[in-house]
């Protein structure tokens, strides 16, 4: 048997050891992750440079984000946007002009990428004072004619293709007959305006805006919108699509299965929706409360890339 004093110094020992044993190990935090596009973040930045803005650099917070070296997709006019050297090339100069415009826009990540949402953005707000003029922009072009299912024009009495320019005329009011630049007619009822190549829709009542403009994402390849007057002809809140067994929420159909609704996700998205006309949440429920059955609707244009 151990004797009572060997016994007391086994003791001794594991204690002294356990006390020299940490309890629990002390790791380094992880950093930030990457944001979207793989453009990795640096690590904390010192006091020191905390705020300010180098070359090709700039420092938010305590993170700093490397500037986005590859041209985006709207490099162009981005640049005329922002009225800098058109030439489709990203530069410093370019980057820190977008970077300031995507900061000032809460856009994240700010780096300089001249990519869909900061173009969407843009966009937005040169419509937002005049949705029907398109500056440099331009009409669409699209050469097709009215869309199957499309409705007559209610001015003219006749099926009306994309904007081609041309007043209608036979409408009552102020404005009546004249088509804006923009491709929307201008009439002294309600008409749901889809421009497809802005991706932007607003609602107009004579010269008056009642809603809108905001970003929409319409059909992608395959899948287009189809253009010419329509009307809304049934709204269901909480529709559920069978075909796609996905959410529709707040839809308004105007043409066969195709219609105003919202979407969860970002409608800024390289490829178009499946033909209806998804919205945010917020505009999709703002615009239930503005349109009516038996409302007009107008589409004109083609999407970018469909």
């Amino acid at each position: 048997m151990m004797s009572r004093r060997m016994a007391c110094r086994v003791t001794a020992v594991l204690l002294a050891v356990a006390a020299a044993v940490p309890v629990g190990t002390a790791t380094a935090a992880p950093g930030p992750p990457p944001p979207a596009g793989g453009r990795a973040l640096t690590g904390p930045a010192s006091p020191a440079t905390a705020g300010r803005t180098t070359v090709g650099r700039t420092t938010v917070g305590r993170t700093t984000v490397a500037c986005a070296a590859g041209r985006g997709p709207y490099q162009r006019q981005v640049e005329r946007w922002l009225r800098l050297a058109v030439d489709g090339r990203q530069s410093a100069v370019d980057c820190e002009a977008v970077r300031a415009f995507q900061t000032r826009q809460g856009i994240k990540p700010a780096n300089g990428y001249a990519g869909p949402v900061t173009w969407a953005r843009m966009r937005l707000l040169s419509a937002r004072t005049a949705p029907t003029d398109t500056g440099t922009e331009g009409a669409s072009g699209d050469a097709a004619g009215p869309a199957t299912g499309a409705v007559p024009d209610p001015a003219s009495g006749s099926a009306a293709g994309p904007a081609s320019g041309a007043a209608t005329g036979g409408a009552s009011g102020p404005a009546a007959g004249v088509v804006a630049s923009g491709g929307c007619p201008v009439r002294s009822y309600r008409v749901a305006c889809v421009d497809l190549k802005r991706q932007l829709t607003w609602v107009q009542k004579g010269g008056k805006t009642l809603f809108g403009p905001v970003a929409m994402r319409s059909g992608g390849a395959g899948h287009r919108t189809r253009t010419g007057w329509f009307r809304i002809y049934w709204k269901h809140k909480n529709h559920w699509s069978s075909l796609y067994n996905a959410p529709m929420p707040y839809a308004q159909f105007f043409s066969g299965g195709q219609a105003f609704h919202a979407v969860h996700g970002s409608i800024h998205t390289t490829g178009g929706s499946m033909g209806c006309v998804n919205l945010r949440l917020a505009d999709a429920r703002k615009l239930w409360s503005v349109l009516k059955t038996r409302d007009h609707v107008y589409v004109w244009g083609r999407r970018p890339g469909s």
